[in-house]
């Protein structure tokens, strides 16, 4: 079956690389005139690199893309991004996690060089990244744990914010837009319309050797969710000096403000915009980040000091007061970086060292709770001649909750080989080391019906990413683009995923409930394998210009030993993969095997359009336990919501606007405009029709 699988794609990609190929090497293709091409990052060597160079697949995803499509979150771009999805927050890449209601990320998030996940969880404070500011999207697809540690076991996503440039610049922003009903009127929650509105601003100026960046971000959304409201003010501001030596100091910080409210379980299929037993979950968040750093040089070699304090307390407003959910958490983060570049060798060395210290005290967590992470890392990228790059670099990690401690050393090593004009071959391989959040081992809350309970003795995820892959530049008059292509295979061990599952004695048999719910365990070793596809392109043609951008992923996730017993409940029944899972396959739960992205946008004189697709195929499995009894009993409807992308669904947005003057624009924006529903885990449906205007100034 891999065989089948390999040769099948081998195939395509040779179908679809050849002509391209061809193309490229034709005398009317300018290589250093390919922006695709010439696009630099910076996550995968913690210095800035041309994509083309890199020895890992990457996806870079620019401001128009942002801004034109109305993002209010990040997490929502995201989901438009060829190989990635996200479930609930949780953002996954080729497959690399399933649903574990944003706990404990795989993938490492980023914004400017700094982690930005919390201490307690590991997860993503989506509403504190700065949209309004942001000018470039990376995304790294495959183990990044040597440099960025523990939580890239699967990738990396790095948010680049814009600095001061020459001339001051000024952007503001306002918009407001409406919920449809649902298709299926039956699904209402609140007869009335329901609307989301805000603003965002920047401004950006230099001072001789001064340098600043504001941002600000309002938003109300109504939700169209039972009790999912979203009230929140965010400001952000960097700062950067610059002495005589070039050596550069500076400190950026955040401040977020959010009042708003979820729930995680529908009230039934017909209700699926109702919460279970009218139960939400209301929240006021504040949350601080201070983020001061220092570059300087030492003849030769640049030095990075980086600093981190993260301060997020979570007050729940309409908390059972015998269930206190309220929690605090404090991150401290410092690293050291140094790097040298060896001019007449083509040798980049980069070191590093890092900290970091995360604290707890919430009765979410059964009182107080500490964690630490220590790490030592190095990495060479040497270039032999003009056509091969190679990289290799190691990292040793260290960490403990609680005094238990466990490390781990990892590896990667990769190469990049200029075929022939815009022609680049990489292979890499990366191992990766993912220690449990706090959350993970300690939290302990009930959510409805269903209970969330501890695991101390939750151990370390490890694993390791191998792919090869071709990116192929082509140009042709006012033509510019790529194609890239790769085949990756990943092996994850000790996999931690959410359980549904008995976990208590039960004291009373007419409700069982108080013993179930879920928790964090070690499933056994898993393996993914695929293959992606994606396609970036320009073309400018007198007055028209079009943008172009998609991929497909295709993936195999599977639980290698679906026998192997990795738990006993507390009804003494093993628990296995095979006793677990709704569907009779092996495929991990909670996995897409298909996703397909795509946008495009045509402008023409003052006027633009776009258009943006999304497709995830079926997922096949889930807990047998949201469809068995007794549970179906009390969430209904789970089976009716899988059935609605049983062959897949395609979930499309539009967008269309036009130039007023040099600094004005207007723009009607329209996600899911043919109201498609859609469950992307089990008992929640996502959003229906939203409408959006949006004015934009800029100057």
């Amino acid at each position: 079956m891999i065989f089948n699988f390999n040769a099948r794609y081998t195939f395509i990609l040779f179908l679809l690389i050849v002509p391209c190929y061809i193309f490229a090497q034709t005398k009317d293709t300018v290589t250093n005139k390919n922006n695709w091409l010439n696009q630099t990052v910076i996550s995968a060597g913690r210095y800035e690199q041309s994509i083309k160079k890199m020895v890992v697949s990457t996806e870079v995803i620019q401001p128009y893309l942002i801004r034109n499509r109305n993002t209010t979150m990040m997490d929502k771009l995201l989901d438009n991004i060829p190989s990635v999805h996200v479930t609930d927050g949780q953002v996954n890449i080729r497959n690399g996690s399933g649903w574990t209601y944003g706990i404990g990320s795989r993938v490492m998030v980023l914004v400017d060089d700094m982690p930005f996940l919390t201490g307690d969880a590991g997860q993503v404070k989506w509403n504190f990244i700065p949209i309004e500011n942001v000018q470039q999207v990376e995304v790294i697809k495959g183990a990044s744990s040597v440099l960025y540690g523990s939580s890239a076991l699967s990738g990396i996503v790095h948010f680049r914010t814009e600095m001061a440039k020459i001339k001051p610049v000024t952007r503001f922003q306002v918009h407001s837009g409406i919920f449809s009903q649902p298709r299926n009127s039956f699904l209402v929650w609140n007869p009335n319309t329901l609307m989301q509105y805000g603003f965002t601003g920047f401004h950006s100026f230099r001072k001789e050797k001064s340098a600043f960046a504001f941002s600000m971000d309002y938003f109300k959304d109504q939700g169209y969710r039972m009790g999912e409201n979203d009230h929140r003010l965010r400001l952000t501001a960097r700062t950067e000096f610059t002495t005589k030596g070039k050596t550069k100091y500076g400190l950026n910080a955040g401040a977020l403000l959010t009042d708003g409210g979820s729930f995680l379980l529908w009230e039934s299929f017909e209700k699926g915009y109702t919460a279970l037993d009218s139960q939400t979950t209301s929240t006021l968040s504040k949350n601080v980040y201070l983020d001061p750093y220092l570059t300087f040089y030492t003849g030769t070699t640049k030095h990075n000091l980086r600093a981190r304090w993260l301060y997020i307390n979570n007050d729940i407003t309409n908390a059972d007061p015998t269930n206190n959910q309220d929690n605090a958490s404090h991150n401290i983060f410092g690293e050291y970086q140094a790097m040298h570049y060896f001019q007449e060798v083509g040798l980049v060395a980069t070191a590093g060292a890092l900290m970091q210290l995360s604290e707890t005290n919430s009765p979410l967590y059964q009182g107080y709770q500490k964690s630490s992470n220590l790490a030592a890392f190095v990495q060479f990228d040497k270039a032999f001649g003009k056509r091969l790059n190679a990289t290799a670099g190691a990292r040793l990690e260290y960490f403990q909750i609680n005094g238990k401690g466990e490390s781990k050393p990892v590896f990667r090593a990769g190469l990049n080989y200029e075929l022939a004009r815009a022609s680049f071959l990489r292979a890499s391989f990366g191992q990766g080391f993912r220690f449990p959040a706090i959350a993970e081992r300690y939290v302990q809350t009930s959510v409805g019906l269903l209970n969330v309970f501890p695991n101390p003795s939750l151990q370390a995820e490890t694993g390791w990413n191998a792919e090869i892959g071709i990116k192929q530049g082509f140009g042709k008059n006012k033509l510019r683009g790529y194609i890239d292509a790769a085949y990756f295979f990943t092996r994850y061990q000790n996999m931690i995923d959410f359980n549904l599952g008995v976990w208590k004695p039960i004291a009373d048999p007419f409700n069982p409930f108080p013993s179930f719910g879920f928790m964090s365990i070690n499933t056994g070793e898993t393996q993914l394998s695929g293959f992606d596809f994606s396609m970036g392109a320009e073309l400018n043609y007198a007055k028209y210009k079009l943008n172009f951008l998609a991929g497909y992923t295709y993936t195999m996730p599977i639980m290698l030993n679906i026998d192997e017993v990795y738990a006993i409940d507390s009804l003494g029944q093993p628990l296995s993969f095979r006793s677990t899972r709704s569907d009779s396959t092996n495929i991990l739960k909670y996995r897409f095997r298909h996703l397909i992205r795509a946008d495009m946008q045509l402008s023409v004189k003052k006027w633009q359009a776009g258009i943006g697709l999304r497709y995830n195929s079926a997922m096949e499995n889930i807990d047998a336990a949201f469809v068995s009894l007794p549970l179906n009993l009390f969430i209904t409807g789970i089976d009716k919501g899988r059935q609605l992308s049983a062959k897949g669904k395609v979930i499309a947005d539009v967008r269309i606007s036009y130039q007023i003057t040099n600094y004005l624009k207007l723009s009607l924006i329209v996600n899911n405009i043919f109201n498609a529903e859609l469950m992307t885990r089990p008992a929640d449906l996502r959003p229906p029709r939203l409408t959006m205007i949006q004015f934009s100034f800029a100057f």
